[in-house]
């Protein structure tokens, strides 16, 4: 199965701010995003979902689950267990309704947190425990700081995507 990234390559459109800029585009937000992941990605996918909008695990982007479950308690374990894999799956849900090709820096951010989170792994396997808990919560803070950038990045397109008027596309709205 091919990631859900390489089919939007040659979209037309590309990203109203980077991730990068993301923070200095819309500051509160990305606090928010920052220290309250799991209701801002929430907020996002029920939002994506709308009052008809039937639940999958990832928006069915992810071929963990394919099948309609109910909303709650299942988006809320999702978010939960799952935060980055959640945020991806609106941020790729946006891309795809938008036509938004992959910004190449954004995806070197992304392929820094995941190396790092890896990192830490050898690090617990390889390394004394003061290391290993040092090289953990500097992958951590990395995760948690490139989360809220994706989930500002999102919020910020469909804000100000002249296409949205501000509105997010819906799972039922589906072509």
């Amino acid at each position: 199965m091919p990631h859900p990234l390489q089919e939007l390559q040659d979209q037309p459109n590309e990203w109203q701010t980077s991730m990068l800029k993301a923070p200095c585009a819309d500051p509160l937000y990305c606090c928010m995003a920052c220290f309250c992941a799991p209701c801002v990605i929430y907020q996002q996918r029920d939002n994506i979902l709308g009052e008809d909008g039937k639940y999958k695990c990832c928006l069915g982007i992810f071929p963990c689950c394919q099948m309609d479950l109910p909303k709650i308690p299942c988006l809320c374990c999702e978010i939960l267990c799952c935060c980055g894999l959640a945020a991806s799956a609106n941020r790729i849900f946006v891309m795809q309704r938008l036509q938004i090709k992959p910004d190449p820096c954004d995806q070197y951010i992304i392929c820094c947190s995941n190396i790092m989170q890896i990192l830490a792994i050898f690090a617990r396997c390889f390394c004394d425990e003061q290391t290993a808990n040092c090289i953990e919560n500097i992958a951590d803070l990395i995760f948690c700081i490139v989360l809220a950038c994706m989930n500002t990045q999102t919020h910020y397109e469909v804000k100000n995507n002249p296409t949205t008027g501000g509105t997010w596309p819906q799972v039922h709205q589906m072509k």
